[in-house]
């Protein structure tokens, strides 16, 4: 559904001057391959954090400033938040009185997340303040302008307490098109749930009937036609989902004209949605076909780590002929869509077998055509079963963020060939049975 730039950005671009500044640690004749630690920045500019982490086992035992910095970004993003932020201090510690590079920038940043999804807002605003103040020579206008952004952001909510989630005993919610209810303040609301939202989104309209003023920070949300939608945060003191409760929950108040498909073909009104941050904190919960929201009382633990968080986003390992791809897993996408990196990959083999189309996407508040490709079918391995997708579209043209890093993003349209779809956020684990 929505991103929201105060929590989307453990991926970005960070140009070539990442690789170029490793470089001059060590001078390379012409005829050598690339450093080890070039290759962890290659692995880690484009987003390719599965291959990261494998490729720092060998480095076991190793100790090296830089070599810190890609662990810790690896444990961020594999949400071993515990390990990471100790590692990223540690980092920017040692290399506090040298000259400025982009790896403090990136350690400044990836650490002023990892804080944001502890709950800690007051130091994730300081540490975004701190890269603005030391990393200046190193930030373009547009980075000044979104970290700026995020630290004001978070200082507003600096004397907020964290969330918690609490589940009290296994329960199972029954969903009627994919939305349950939820009590606020003693009164029962219709929602969703999208891992794609950055915060859980209230209408306008419930919050007034609440008695729930937005009065929080105001932040703009990007929709996935590219609109950017501006909104006022608040606080829920305690909200109930079957026999979970969630204290201090953030949400973000929209206009109810921005989802004017709300109301269901049940006849039942959609009043808001849960997003990412309950999601994570639940810690484990499925989806099943028969449309029921299951969530245990403890998260099984398993071996196998194919998820990682972008932002809050899970992105997910997909394997297509033999290729390692990484998609976005976005409950509030009704159908698996591809990005145009997937398309320049096999962009041969798409062009001699599909004509070149517009078709109209819709979004909160908005729709936009884009140019797509369409696969008859996309055949592929993920969360431990084979899947084969008909009819899947391709974009060709980037029209937002996640389009750049990722290779396609993975829609609800997967229960169709399985039974239950969990995600696992304590062993970063997707599971399809």
């Amino acid at each position: 559904m929505a991103q929201t730039p105060v929590s989307r950005g453990a991926l970005r671009l960070v140009t070539a001057g990442l690789v170029a500044a490793l470089s001059a640690l060590a001078p390379l004749r012409p005829s050598r391959p690339v450093t080890d630690l070039q290759r962890l920045a290659r692995l880690y500019e484009s987003g390719r954090y599965f291959e990261l982490r494998d490729a720092l086992v060998p480095f076991r035992g190793q100790a090296s400033v830089d070599l810190e910095f890609f662990r810790g970004a690896v444990d961020q993003v594999f949400n071993r938040l515990d390990a990471a932020v100790p590692r990223l201090l540690g980092f920017l510690a040692a290399t506090r009185g040298g000259p400025v590079r982009m790896l403090d920038k990136e350690a400044g940043i990836l650490l002023a997340e990892a804080l944001s999804r502890l709950g800690r807002y007051g130091d994730a605003a300081a540490e975004f303040r701190r890269v603005l103040a030391r990393c200046a020579a190193v930030l373009d206008d547009g980075e000044r302008t979104r970290l700026g952004n995020q630290a004001a952001f978070w200082a507003g909510l600096a004397g907020i307490p964290s969330q918690t989630v609490e589940v009290q005993s296994a329960t199972e919610i029954p969903m009627t098109d994919r939305n349950f209810p939820v009590r606020i303040g003693g009164r029962e609301l219709r929602v969703g749930y999208d891992t794609g939202a950055n915060l859980s989104v209230l209408y306008r309209s419930a919050a007034e009937e609440l008695g729930l003023p937005a009065e929080g920070p105001e932040i703009q949300a990007q929709t996935v036609t590219g609109r950017w939608v501006r909104g006022r945060t608040l606080v829920v003191p305690e909200l109930r989902m079957g026999a979970v409760v969630v204290r201090h929950a953030l949400f973000l108040v929209l206009d109810d004209d921005l989802f004017p498909s709300s109301r269901t073909k049940y006849g039942l009104a959609r009043r808001g949605l849960i997003g990412a941050p309950v999601l994570c904190g639940l810690r484990e919960f499925s989806e099943t076909a028969d449309g029921r929201l299951v969530v245990p009382a403890s998260p099984r633990r398993r071996t196998v780590e194919n998820m990682f968080l972008s932002g809050l986003m899970p992105v997910v390992e997909v394997l297509h002929r033999g290729a390692r791809l990484a998609l976005c897993l976005d409950t509030g996408a009704t159908t698996t869509v591809l990005f145009p990196p997937f398309y320049r990959q096999y962009r041969g083999e798409i062009d001699s077998r599909s004509f070149a189309r517009d078709v109209t996407i819709d979004g909160v508040g908005s729709s936009r055509t884009v140019p797509v490709r369409r696969l008859d079918e996309f055949a592929f391995r993920a969360g431990g079963r084979r899947l084969a997708l008909r009819r899947v579209l391709v974009q060709t043209r980037e029209i937002m963020p996640d389009a750049r890093f990722f290779h396609g993003t993975l829609g609800v349209d997967l229960l169709t060939q399985c039974s239950r779809m969990t995600l696992n956020f304590d062993s970063m684990s997707f599971v399809l049975e």
